[in-house]
C-alpha cells in the first residue's frame, strides 16, 4: 500500500475531486474535514465507501479508514459528512464542491483548533 502522509498545504482540488467519486459510486459520500499534521489544521475533502476512503489527491486505490484517519489526524468531531444526494444538492445551491459549512471551515488553513474558535 501506498504511504499516507499528513497534508502540509490546502489544496483545492481535493474538493473538486470528491465529485468524480460520488458521481460514479451510488454508496459514496463526502467528507469536508480538518486534517492535522502536528503543526497545523488544514482543511480537506474526500470520499468514503464504507471501510475505506478515496481520496484522489493521495491515490486512486481505496484506503482503509482507520489507516488514513490516523495518518491524516482524523477526528469525527472534526468532520461533516454528506450522502451522495446531499452532496449534488449542496452543489447544486452553492454553485461550487465545498466547503459548505462555511462557519466551521472558516479558512484553509489554521493553528488553532477549530473546536476552539
Amino acid at each position: 500500500m501506498k504511504q499516507i502522509t499528513p497534508k502540509t498545504a490546502y489544496s483545492e482540488e481535493c474538493f473538486d475531486s470528491t465529485l468524480e467519486v460520488a458521481s460514479e459510486v451510488h454508496e459514496a459520500s463526502v467528507v469536508h474535514g480538518w486534517l492535522h499534521n502536528n503543526q497545523q489544521w488544514i482543511l480537506h475533502a474526500w470520499c468514503e465507501i464504507g471501510d475505506d476512503v478515496i481520496d484522489l489527491t493521495e491515490t486512486r486505490a481505496p484506503i482503509p479508514k482507520t489507516d488514513y484517519y490516523t495518518a491524516m489526524g482524523v477526528t469525527e468531531e472534526r468532520l461533516r459528512r454528506y450522502t451522495r444526494l446531499e452532496f449534488f444538492t449542496l452543489f447544486t445551491q452553492e454553485g461550487h464542491y465545498g466547503p459548505f459549512d462555511k462557519d466551521f471551515f472558516y479558512r484553509e488553513i489554521s493553528k488553532r483548533d477549530p473546536l476552539t474558535f
